[in-house]
């Protein structure tokens, strides 16, 4: 079965020389250069599901309102393989899910956690309005699957702390550490901060007497040394040092997965005389918001040693600070940090007995998603609160986030929607090239502006700039329905003539993707990008405007396609989209949906330039995709993972009613979760070119179009982590010209006689 992926990557510094042929096991990565790919890919071809799967088995339909195939068209068959395939756990089925995403625990009121709760028992507030959970999960905390037993860090706060008070703490999380016989639950790690700077005691280990005997015998490894910089937040000494601390752990624990509890054992140093109006200080409060509940660290602030009245000084700060203005220090205090990551502050001396309590809240706990509402401004503070429907019941979670503008999934700025009879209204203005140009920019066509008609108006227009921005729109509709006068008055033909249709097509397909010759053709890739509003401060928004324009030879090899690297005029540090496969690869998509029942849908004649085309759509649900939507890299981890979604998708096929040719084809992923990717789509159009004196359905042109979210890196001092940026539409016109057939010859030559030396 053939694979429809996308493939989003943007690594700016890798740079591939050469690249190797595609084969049916080659990993995919081995075919990328910087930027966003597109590919189709194959495996092994299948006829037909298995009968074990829940799809219907194939039959022959002759209703309008679905067309399948239950002849096998000479395709081998994989079963096995494909039952493999779509049950590989490793990629998901694409499902809904939100941009924010918050760990919750809930506990009765003796502190016990509960279990077996479900998304219907929840209630989201934001900003006081009901918000919608997008996805729901339940974790036991122990580990299954992908998702990482809970991390539990400890840390042992000596920075201004008497020896005496330190040797308690120390012997505290030593007696815990050996409790149960040293087996502890959850993978466990220690940290000392002390004067000097921050210090890795005992590395991770569910070996709690080895962890022990680390911290016995202080064996200990400088992970950070306290210094003041000039970008850090400028309070006391005391105070930089430990948000340096929580900022070099937690950063660090936004490149691992899963949740974590940081355990901050000693009395609040960091709290100290009130301190308001720093230029940095409410920025520094955002980013260690938006840095905890994107590494998933919940804090817990273990206050041993500390007077009540001090304790109790945070309470007025845990709402959270709304504007530059009102921001405090004690905004940054480490108890209002941890009430507000969804963690507690406890104050006992009872150190060991205290640790319990924390760990005991590594689970179960549930992990839910939602889209928020959209924000005004940058650093908008929205306020959250989760209520169960049980009143017997605590949740606790993360009570509020920095929202942005672009966390929103609409277009920003909003495109102007303009009719095809609008537009031609601008092209017949008597204006400057330059002032047409303008009026084109940031606009959307409600209809599609086929070659055809764009030809027309070529006749017209002859400015360079009107005429790019043409394409763009051409291309950024080239999967809208076309206008009422480009659709004939024809009746739809009947349910045998459908068939008989796409019959004929499978017939074709089945001829036409084994007979092409070995071949070179040339490719031109016009790419478009659009520069997002919010990108970075200082970078205007622009839409969709022309960034290169490289030429790269084609060579379709013993069924193979494979594009020459060398020529490939990609500027590193860009975004880049890149589209594979729309030779017989995308054909062969088509014939295998046709031959594994794939119900493709009457829908209308159109008027293309080759003719009239009977165009047919089959959408195939994910539960019997093979399709998936990937992309690299995400935020999360390394900055290098991929998501990968098992994903439905629509095909459209145009084809010619009197042989079954495919006239046009396209394919667009129906993803049901906006993040990182809300769209995409990939056109191509065939035609028959001249090969070796033979005549050949290849592709003439292609459109391939996605939008996915940029990824920012938000920075404090020398810390930083990735995060989720502002959508940005990447979007390629391919042309495909000049096939020649490829092959060798060797002549003997007969009567040569070698110089004499």
């Amino acid at each position: 079965m053939l694979q429809l992926e996308l493939f989003v990557y943007h690594v700016p510094t890798i740079r591939t020389k050469t690249r190797t042929p595609m084969k049916s096991n080659t990993p995919l990565t081995r075919l990328l250069f910087t930027g966003v790919f597109l590919a189709l890919e194959p495996t092994v071809a299948v006829s037909q599901r298995p009968q074990s799967q829940s799809s219907p088995s194939p039959t022959v339909t002759t209703a309008v309102d679905g067309i399948g195939l239950g002849d096998n068209h000479g395709l081998a068959q994989e079963e096995d393989f494909y039952t493999a395939m779509i049950r590989d756990k490793r990629f998901a089925e694409d499902r809904p899910e939100g941009l924010i995403k918050l760990d919750v625990m809930v506990t009765e009121a003796t502190g016990n956690p509960v279990a077996g709760l479900a998304a219907s028992d929840f209630h989201l507030l934001e900003n006081g309005r009901e918000q919608k959970i997008l996805s729901f999960e339940g974790f036991t905390g122990r580990g299954a699957g992908p998702e990482p037993p809970v991390k539990v860090i400890v840390l042992i706060d000596a920075l201004q702390v008497s020896a005496e008070l330190v040797r308690d703490e120390r012997d505290g999380v030593i007696s815990y550490l050996r409790k149960n016989g040293g087996r502890l639950a959850h993978p466990t790690s220690v940290f000392q901060l002390s004067e000097t700077g921050l210090w890795a005691v005992a590395n991770l280990s569910t070996d709690g007497n080895a962890l022990a005997r680390g911290l016995e015998h202080s064996e200990s490894t400088l992970v950070r040394r306290n210094t003041l910089g000039p970008r850090t937040v400028g309070l006391a000494p005391s105070i930089d040092f430990a948000l340096m601390a929580l900022g070099q752990i937690a950063t660090e624990e936004r490149r691992q997965p899963g949740r974590k509890l940081l355990l901050w054992v000693g009395p609040n140093g960091s709290r100290s005389e009130e301190l308001k109006i720093r230029p940095s200080l409410y920025a520094t409060i955002c980013w260690f918001s938006t840095l905890l509940r994107e590494a998933q660290l919940t804090l817990y602030s273990l206050s041993a040693g500390e007077s009540e009245s001090s304790a109790q000084s945070y309470n007025a700060y845990i709402a959270g600070v709304a504007s530059p203005h009102g921001a405090s220090s004690m905004n940054l205090d480490r108890s209002v940090l941890a009430i507000q990551s969804g963690g507690l502050v406890l104050d006992s001396s009872e150190i060991e007995d205290e640790i319990g309590k924390c760990v005991r809240e590594a689970g179960p706990f549930y992990r839910i998603s939602f889209d928020p509402f959209a924000a005004e401004h940058p650093d908008e503070y929205h306020d959250l609160k989760l209520e169960v429907d049980d009143r017997r019941l605590n949740a606790h979670t993360n009570t509020g986030f920095y929202d942005q503008p672009y966390y929103s999934a609409d277009q920003i700025p909003p495109l102007k929607r303009m009719s095809l009879e609008e537009l031609q209204r601008i092209v017949d203005l008597d204006e400057s090239d330059a002032a047409k140009a303008n009026q084109l920019k940031g606009v959307e066509l409600t209809q599609r502006l086929s070659e055809g008609r764009l030809a027309t108006l070529f006749t017209i227009v002859h400015g360079k700039r009107t005429r790019q921005q043409l394409r763009i729109l051409a291309d950024a509709s080239s999967f809208l329905d076309p206008p009422t006068d480009e659709i004939p008055a024809a009746p739809p033909p009947s349910p045998d003539e459908q068939q008989h249709m796409v019959s004929m097509t499978a017939t074709y397909l089945t001829s036409a993707i084994h007979k092409l010759p070995d071949f070179l053709a040339r490719r031109v890739i016009t790419r478009y990008q659009e520069t997002p509003m919010f990108l970075e401060s200082g970078v205007k928004y622009q839409p969709l405007h022309q960034t290169a324009i490289s030429t790269t030879t084609v060579h379709y090899l013993h069924g193979q396609e494979d594009a020459d690297a060398e020529g490939h005029s990609l500027r590193l540090g860009n975004l880049d989209l890149i589209t594979y496969g729309v030779f017989d690869i995308a054909l062969q998509n088509v014939l295998d949906a046709l031959n594994a029942n794939g119900r493709f849908t009457w829908i209308r004649w159109e008027r293309e330039i080759a003719g009239r085309a009977a165009v047919f759509r089959s959408t195939v649900p994910v539960d019997q995709s093979l399709s998936r939507a990937m992309m690299c890299c995400l935020p999360d981890g390394d900055g290098a993972q991929t998501y990968q979604r098992y994903a439905s998708y629509q095909m459209e096929i145009a084809i010619a009613p009197d042989s079954g040719a495919i006239l046009r084809l396209s394919f667009q992923f129906d993803l049901k979760s906006t993040s990182p990717l809300s769209r995409s789509d990939t056109m191509i159009e065939y035609g028959l070119v001249q090969i070796g004196g033979r005549t050949y359905d290849c592709p003439l042109r292609s459109v391939s179009i996605t939008r996915v979210r940029s990824v920012r890196v938000l920075r404090w001092w020398d810390e930083s982590f990735r995060t989720y940026g502002p959508y940005t539409i990447l979007l390629n016109d391919s042309s495909f010209d000049q096939y020649n057939i490829f092959r060798s010859e060797s002549r003997v030559l007969t009567g040569f006689t070698p110089a004499e030396k």
